[in-house]
């Protein structure tokens, strides 16, 4: 990615970081992956997991032609400390869009590490479809394939998530940022979060 994909220090605390040139590459290859499977036409709304997943989101609505987008807000962080459970922030989305098919929802985040907020949501949007720009992964043996992923994530409670398209698996243990990451974000991976 950005500087060759090398993971460099950033405030002091080794970080991968991307730029928007990659989240544009990585948006449009989330896009092709997708639309290769599905069909360009199949999906009628996408959702973006607030706030990472936004940006991403957006661009690959436009990719697919999608004009209907909408938002979710799950945390899972605060700053750079991790909560013990996702919550959602506002409301959640209706199970299915315009069409009254749940199956034709496409929702899509930024990153996929531990699968946690995939999980979260599949709890509500059980039949949706899922899309990361980057799936994280901390050691080699894990699945880092691009195109559909069947997750191979760190198991936890619930079932697992649903296989999730994704752009480019990244196999580092460093944060992985992005042009949007706000500076308190930063600031607190600096301060040994």
């Amino acid at each position: 990615m950005s500087e060759g994909g090398m993971v460099r220090t950033v405030m002091g605390t080794p970080d991968h970081h991307l730029d928007w040139d990659d989240v544009s590459r990585l948006a449009a290859r989330l896009a092709s992956s997708i639309s290769a499977a599905t069909g360009v036409q199949s999906f009628d709304r996408i959702i973006g997991v607030a706030r990472g997943g936004l940006v991403p989101a957006v661009l690959v609505a436009s990719q697919l032609g999608v004009k209907r987008v909408e938002t979710v807000q799950v945390r899972l962080y605060d700053g750079a400390v991790r909560l013990d459970a996702p919550r959602v922030v506002g409301v959640l989305p209706a199970p299915a869009g315009p069409s009254g098919d749940p199956t034709r929802t496409l929702v899509v985040d930024e990153i996929l590490d531990s699968g946690a907020t995939l999980r979260f949501l599949q709890t509500s949007l059980p039949e949706a479809r899922y899309g990361a720009l980057v799936a994280r992964q901390a050691s080699e043996g894990a699945a880092t394939d691009t195109g559909l992923l069947r997750c191979t994530l760190a198991p936890e409670e619930g079932p697992p998530p649903r296989p999730v398209w994704v752009a480019t698996g990244i196999v580092t243990e460093a944060w992985v940022l992005f042009p949007w990451s706000p500076p308190e974000d930063l600031a607190a991976r600096a301060g040994g979060a």
